[in-house]
């Protein structure tokens, strides 16, 4: 009787050994503490820009002005580009009157399957560059169709905001660079901040004569890189309203 008590123990054991390790791994929980952070998740099947970045509900709104590329063999690429002239292809904020912005210093960079992403832009109004810098973005895409993205999240005025923003364009080294790039940035959730346009709200934004130039705009990477930070305030500027 004794034996047959140990083996049962032993089945319901396993089972919930093979129970436990069955279940989806949780995502990680937003960093509750200000201070803007951002990640590039995982990407769907066949190499699908995820959901948490293009919700289902926005997609067909987004890809009417933007190409999302997919697929598991992009192309691989890494450089120095100029969107010029920069300008606004789409917005769905009424307010957004300005069609030709500063040029688009981009710079892509390979690091062990990911691209490692930092860009710049003349902001008129502070009169100053405005920068960005982050790590490890996927990349899908098919032959020379690539997209990359990100995630970013903050507080702005203390409450809680999330965007995404996504690139694409076409990479062959006979171009001289980055063919229709564009570069999508949707404002997903907002926390009711009145200071923010609504949730759903996005840009499209790209090079107007259809080529990102190769261009070596970087005086030293390391320094120029390494040394960036994004308040809350700037992560979510283009969105600002009030």
């Amino acid at each position: 009787m004794k034996k047959n008590i140990f083996v049962i123990a032993l089945i319901v054991s396993a089972l919930a050994m093979i129970v436990v390790s069955c279940k989806p791994k949780p995502e990680p929980d937003p960093d509750p503490t200000p201070g803007s952070h951002w990640w590039s998740p995982d990407p769907g099947p066949g190499g699908a820009l995820p959901t948490s970045v293009l919700p289902d509900s926005l997609t067909t709104a987004v890809t009417e002005y933007f190409t999302i590329n997919s697929g598991e063999n992009p192309p691989v690429f890494d450089g120095q580009f100029v969107s010029s002239p920069h300008v606004l292809i789409h917005s769905t904020n009424p307010d957004d009157t300005v069609t030709l912005y500063n040029d688009r210093y981009i710079a892509f960079f390979l690091n062990n399957g990911y691209i490692d992403f930092y860009g710049k832009q003349w902001d008129d109004e502070y009169a100053a560059y405005y920068e960005e810098a982050y790590r490890k973005l996927h990349v899908v895409g098919t032959g020379e169709n690539f997209s990359c993205y990100y995630l970013t999240e903050g507080y702005p005025n203390g409450m809680y905001a999330k965007q995404s923003t996504v690139f694409s364009g076409k990479w062959n080294s006979s171009y001289g660079g980055l063919k229709d790039f564009q570069v999508a940035v949707i404002l997903l959730e907002t926390s009711g901040n009145p200071n923010l346009a609504p949730a759903g709200t996005f840009r499209v934004l790209g090079d107007g004569d259809g080529l990102a130039q190769d261009t070596n705009w970087m005086a030293k990477k390391n320094s120029e890189f390494n040394t960036v930070t994004v308040s809350d305030e700037d992560a979510f500027r283009m969105f600002r309203v009030k």
